[in-house]
């Protein structure tokens, strides 16, 4: 099935379509006026798209490297060289979803103060995803998305204690009881890190930036298609981003771009915030 703007059939292949919806999501209904089709048609047209490609791409650019291959290539983190890859997991903003508050605030993340989803990856010292699992609601803490992943053995860590290490942030915190975690030290409550502990932090930071410069690397998206496809299109991302990453290696920019992103959900929860102000304000004073 091709179409072109008019509704007639052109030249133009039924993946142009899909990876353009895609990497610019909109309401189904914005896209239905961009290829002048309605949107139930051009909906199924994509979604069949996506089904069909993306366990091929996946496959094909999304692979678990050996520690023999990384360090054959001298590609192992500079502090950590017996982790395997660094971990974290992107938010994901969405609508508030409809029903009573109770399945509303599955939803909602405490950090974020936004409705979304979660996902986690897992990034090689090569910056190359090398393994992605199913999404989670966003109050669905860190250390569970991970648990839960490791229990059904997406990620490959369920050999502990002989299984090398991973890389993760503070939001990891307890890891360490079910797999070999290294993750930076908290501040004590009414104390302070040492010198020693302020160091390894550091030297952790700087080994797992690896995760947020490839997430830089990744175009988000603001709108949600349903949490039905979601997985599917964020693999099929995922993998372009690593056929990507192989013409054009990360950067150190790449991580600014990221952390302009959590500014902008930032942004989005204070402006949230702002407006749920407003609201009260206006019936308090009727």
């Amino acid at each position: 099935m091709s179409l072109n703007r008019s509704g007639r059939s052109s030249s133009q292949p039924s993946l142009h379509a899909g990876m353009m919806d895609a990497g610019h999501y909109q309401t189904w209904d914005k896209h239905a006026l961009d290829f002048g089709k309605k949107a139930p048609t051009l909906e199924k047209m994509v979604m069949r798209v996506i089904e069909t490609v993306q366990p091929v791409l996946y496959d094909h650019f999304v692979t678990m490297p050996t520690m023999t291959d990384l360090w054959d290539k001298g590609t192992v983190f500079r502090t950590y060289p017996y982790a395997k890859d660094a971990t974290d997991v992107k938010f994901q903003p969405a609508n508030r979803p409809t029903g009573r508050f109770g399945e509303q605030k599955h939803y909602f993340s405490g950090k974020h103060k936004l409705y979304g989803l979660k996902i986690e990856a897992s990034v090689s010292p090569e910056g190359l995803l090398v393994a992605m699992i199913a999404h989670e609601p966003g109050s669905v803490s860190d250390l569970t998305v991970f648990a839960t992943a490791t229990t059904s053995t997406c990620l490959p860590y369920a050999n502990f204690p002989e299984s090398w290490a991973v890389l993760v942030d503070k939001g990891y915190v307890g890891l360490t009881g079910m797999t070999r975690a290294i993750h930076p030290k908290k501040r004590p409550v009414h104390g302070v890190l040492y010198r020693a502990d302020v160091e390894c932090n550091t030297n952790v930071s700087s080994d797992r930036v690896i995760v947020e410069n490839f997430f830089g690397r990744y175009r988000t998206s603001t709108i949600v298609w349903g949490t039905k496809c979601y997985d599917s299109i964020q693999r099929l991302t995922f993998a372009l981003t690593n056929f990507h990453l192989a013409l054009m290696p990360l950067r150190q920019d790449d991580c600014h771009q990221y952390r302009a992103v959590l500014a902008r959900y930032r942004r989005m929860a204070e402006e949230n915030n702002a407006k749920r102000a407003a609201i009260q304000r206006r019936y308090v004073a009727k």
